[in-house]
């Protein structure tokens, strides 16, 4: 199998999807603008018309696209801080690695070698998170803020070919920008769902009161405010179950090994299923944000934010899903 085309089908996907989210964000910001000062009180597409026409200026389409600005600009700064946020990690020093185990050691080693076949012009911090669940997440997107993170439960349980595929995973996630996109569209949507909410709490207290193209604005606000949560959170988890797909391709490419992450899977699906009462509090802070960066977690569905293990080892099989 061509797994570069299995990359390469994702992305498309993954731009559509963003797509998606930007169309969605202008529209709510129009539809707002043509609510509070229409252009042609009667008629609503003449007056988004000419809001994309600029024949007024849109400023609450304005105000949604700074907010999404403000909002990227400090997730860009910050966001990759929450991932070991409420956790007891160790990290793993590539210089002085004479506090480390030689577990440790080879983790260290993976993660460079890894890097250095994805061709990547720096190599990830690596740390340990001190907990017996098997599991492991990449966040961040360069040299200042890129890490991968392993459980020590999942660095004693694998063999060294699975904890490399392993490795290349989470490799693959951060040459793919994976930790970023989902970062940004986690933004977009929650821009979007709190102008439409607000539009649509303003509009129920003044439809009816204003011209045809006031009125229709706001009763489509009040209509994608109840949709929306819905249409928003299918997005998003679609792309993040697309963004899994990408990375488990990027490690057999990175290893040449699909057997390799094959049998991790297995051994982290098969601990996860004997130990499912024992998992993470998600209400913990940062739990909540590795839960969903995790190489394995639960999910067969829509409203999953990973395919199930069977569809990714069918995909690693070169099968159709």
């Amino acid at each position: 199998m061509d797994f570069r085309e299995t990359i390469r089908k994702n992305n498309t996907r993954t731009k559509l999807v963003i797509g998606t989210y930007v169309f969605i964000m202008l529209l709510v910001g129009l539809l707002a603008d043509v609510a509070i000062r229409p252009i042609y009180p009667n008629s609503l597409s003449a007056s988004l018309l000419g809001y994309l026409q600029f024949m007024k200026v849109p400023y609450v389409t304005l105000v949604v696209l700074a907010a999404t600005g403000i909002g990227i600009f400090v997730i860009s700064k910050f966001g990759h801080k929450m991932m070991l946020s409420g956790s007891e990690y160790k990290y793993l020093d590539p210089v002085d690695t004479s506090g480390l185990t030689p577990e440790e050691k080879k983790i260290v080693n993976m993660i460079q070698e890894m890097s250095l076949s994805a061709g990547l012009p720096y190599t990830p911090k690596a740390y340990i998170l001190e907990t017996d669940d098997m599991n492991a997440f990449a966040a961040g997107w360069n040299a200042d803020n890129a890490l991968v993170g392993v459980t020590r439960g999942l660095m004693n349980s694998l063999s060294r070919s699975e904890a490399q595929a392993v490795i290349a995973h989470e490799v693959g996630h951060i040459i793919h920008g994976d930790s970023k996109l989902t970062l940004y569209v986690g933004i977009l949507a929650t821009v979007i769902l709190t102008f439409t909410n607000i539009g649509a709490n303003l509009a129920m207290c003044f439809i009816g009161r204003s011209s045809e193209a006031s009125n229709k604005a706001r009763l489509l606000l009040i209509v994608l405010n109840l949709i929306l949560p819905i249409i928003t959170q299918v997005l998003y988890l679609y792309l993040s179950r697309t963004r899994e797909y990408m990375a488990d391709a990027a490690a057999v490419q990175l290893t040449g090994d699909n057997q390799a992450m094959i049998s991790a899977l297995k051994k982290i699906s098969g601990y996860h299923e004997d130990h499912d009462g024992e998992k993470e509090d998600v209400t913990k802070v940062g739990e909540h944000y590795r839960s969903a960066a995790y190489i394995f977690n639960k999910g067969d569905s829509i409203f999953s934010t990973h395919p199930s293990i069977e569809n990714r080892i069918k995909k690693l099989n070169g099968e159709k899903v």
